[in-house]
């Protein structure tokens, strides 16, 4: 009975609000090795690899992406919240944190529950030459830890330090052609007892490798991503994970959106996985708006003055 209603909230994606602290909201698509523009949109959940490409010097992105298949699934809706800032041309500082509260749709009363399951912070440098004209580099950390005591389903058990490189290439006779690889090593640590929500870790220290392709096909972009994941090196039980994860996103043209000036962009993405953290096979739809507050603010700057 309620089939169509699970797939309708799984799929639903989060709407994302940017903003920005200087002259634009967000910098223009990324762009490749020789300058021409990926097309990449990077809606989260649909693209998951880290580019080298960062924001403008000064911008600021909030993000705002509630996970609406927890009000058929769970008594609590989480809320993800993520800010990104350009602290100079060449290096951007992130955050992120996962907030909770009691939908009232199921067994808990709305509100009855309120708190923060997760925190994550991160940095990201673009190197200026180092392997240019072929390739786009940078290398980062992520540190991600479990805060206070969320509902079990939502409690990670580790903490998890990651430092990776990524790197970019447009080709020069296609360069609607993307390719990109990603490394990096994930330095697990238990944070919370066995038996709660481990993620995609294996709850030992592992490696990862990412490579992929993006092909900007006008208003289309897709997408191809690989990651093969292992404890090689780390354990006497090597594990491994891999995972293929075809996907498209599509930025509306201006009579679909009834000519709003912000952009819409649509993404579906299908994930098949395989390895010691067990088979999967899933499919999400993410839709993503950017919103100007510089703008909205200036223009009721300029509509106060005309009074």
């Amino acid at each position: 009975m309620h089939a169509l209603p699970r797939l309708v909230c799984w799929w639903s994606g989060a709407v994302i609000l940017l903003g920005s602290a200087h002259a634009e909201t967000t910098r223009p698509p990324a762009t490749g090795t020789d300058g021409k523009s990926t097309g990449v949109t990077l809606v989260p959940g649909i693209f998951t690899t880290e580019l080298p490409d960062l924001l403008n010097a000064a911008n600021l992105r909030l993000s705002l992406r509630p996970h609406f298949g927890d009000l058929i699934d769970h008594d609590n809706l989480r809320l993800t919240i993520g800010a990104r800032y350009g602290l100079t041309e060449r290096l951007e500082l992130t955050g992120e944190t996962d907030a909770y509260f009691a939908h009232g749709l199921n067994n808990a009363s709305f509100g009855e529950n309120l708190g923060l399951s997760r925190v994550q912070f991160g940095a990201k440098y673009q190197f200026e030459d180092w392997l240019q004209p072929y390739w786009k580099t940078a290398a980062g950390l992520k540190y991600s830890f479990p805060v206070s005591r969320p509902p079990r389903e939502f409690t990670s058990e580790f903490r998890v330090l990651t430092p990776f490189l990524t790197l970019a290439h447009t080709w020069e006779t296609r360069p609607e052609f993307t390719s990109f690889v990603g490394f990096g090593v994930n330095f697990v640590d238990r944070a919370r007892p066995r038996g709660t929500s481990s993620g995609d870790y294996f709850g030992e220290h592992n490696w990862f490798i990412k490579p992929g392709m993006l092909w900007n096909h006008g208003a289309i972009t897709y997408t191809f991503e690989t990651t093969v994941a292992s404890t090689l090196g780390f354990a006497d039980d090597d594990q491994y994970q891999v995972t293929l994860r075809p996907g498209l996103e599509w930025t509306l043209p201006p009579e679909f959106k009834f000519h709003a000036k912000n952009r819409w962009v649509i993404g579906v993405a299908l994930s098949v996985g395989a390895g010691d953290l067990g088979s999967d096979l899933g499919a999400k739809v993410r839709i993503q708006t950017d919103f100007d507050f510089k703008r909205f603010l200036s223009k009721k700057a300029t509509a106060w003055a005309a009074r």
